[in-house]
């Protein structure tokens, strides 16, 4: 095998358990809007997961999940108003700590670095009452070159102040056809606690 090709050259790794599917305990395999098979070594595709600790028994449960393959997430991308994509990668370029974390490591990071604490306000994940995850990958394996993130329910309701009136119909068109769950579930997708797709 040419070194080039090796999961560890190409920055990979296998999918850790936290962005399984949380009804079937495995792997995403296959995008939410167009159905392209996931799994295939050539896939390139995105998973984002929403927690939130239950009040009453403090256990951390998913809210919402979905898997994405590029393309489609491109697609909704590209929909979003030219005032919204400028706002949110200013927002991130200005905020994101996990870029200093980047630069200035010593040694190798596993998932658990970057999924400990919020990638802009720091605050460790044992702290956070609701937060989302967000991965991409390739077939089965993780890319770490594109490190996962994690965000906390205050950086959502930044993005969200962000967002035109253009784009936040295409969020509510998207979450409306390919987000399911029961009614409690949409509540989180309505003013004022909307929350954002971080595709």
């Amino acid at each position: 095998m040419n070194d080039e090709n090796r999961p560890e050259k190409q920055h990979l790794i296998q999918i850790p358990p936290v962005f399984y599917e949380s009804i079937s305990g495995q792997p995403f395999n296959k995008c939410q809007v167009c159905e392209k098979p996931l799994l295939e070594p050539s896939a390139l595709y995105v998973v984002e997961k929403m927690f939130r600790k239950n009040p009453v028994n403090n256990k951390v449960e998913p809210l919402f999940e979905f898997a994405i393959c590029l393309d489609c997430a491109r697609d909704l991308f590209n929909r979003f108003s030219e005032e919204s994509k400028a706002n949110i990668n200013k927002y991130f370029m200005e905020n994101n700590r996990m870029i200093d974390m980047l630069s200035n490591r010593q040694e190798e990071l596993h998932v658990e670095d970057y999924l400990g604490k919020c990638a802009v306000t720091g605050t460790p994940v044992h702290q956070l009452e609701e937060y989302q995850i967000y991965g991409q990958f390739q077939g089965n394996m993780l890319k770490l070159d594109m490190p996962p993130y994690m965000i906390s329910a205050p950086v959502m309701d930044d993005v969200q102040d962000l967002l035109s009136d253009k784009t936040i119909d295409e969020l509510d068109d998207f979450t409306g056809k390919y987000l399911t769950g029961p009614p409690e579930f949409r509540e989180f997708f309505k003013s004022p606690r909307r929350r954002p797709v971080f595709i």
